[in-house]
């Protein structure tokens, strides 16, 4: 199966997926992921192994992001949940630059509802779009920025007396 739309293509078989597209400033970005007993993802020198047994579900969401070519797109951003976790895991990611739209009417939404299809009928793993997955480094973001807030406004009071 192929899945093609402006900067994006993806090449499904049953061994593998491999994606190939375009990121900001035209940075060419592929990753491949092999489907065998266990399910690899490698992007450059990186890789990442899954045992299907240890996962719970995956899960997914449509981040929007600034694209020079166009104002903004979507990106679909791919995580896992292993058994006994709470936390999702990022497992990868793909953009695909188009107009924006509902989350659930683009390109990267299709897109990923085929991969997730094809990796949950293949290992029998569940898989579920959020609007939002926690995890752990976006919780930490969240953290830093309420006490920058609560900085600054202990810093504006003491300004503000002296």
């Amino acid at each position: 199966m192929r899945l093609s739309y402006n900067n994006c293509k993806i090449e499904i078989t049953e061994e593998k997926i491999e994606c190939e597209y375009l990121y900001l400033a035209n940075k060419k970005i592929d990753w491949k992921i092999a489907l065998t007993e266990k399910i690899i993802y490698q992007i450059n020198s990186n890789e990442t192994i899954l045992i299907p047994q240890e996962i719970k579900e995956f899960q997914f969401e449509i981040e929007d992001i600034s694209h020079r070519s166009s104002n903004l797109s979507q990106e679909a951003v791919i995580y896992y949940l292993k058994k006994g976790e709470f936390e999702a895991t990022e497992f990868f990611r793909f953009c695909v630059i188009e107009e924006t739209k509902l989350s659930s009417q683009t390109k990267s939404y299709e897109f990923a509802n085929e991969i997730l299809k094809i990796i949950s009928n293949k290992y029998n793993i569940p898989f579920s779009f959020k609007y939002y997955v926690e995890t752990k480094r976006k919780r930490d973001a969240l953290s830093y920025l309420i006490v920058l807030i609560i900085f600054a406004f202990l810093f504006g009071l003491l300004a503000n007396k002296l």
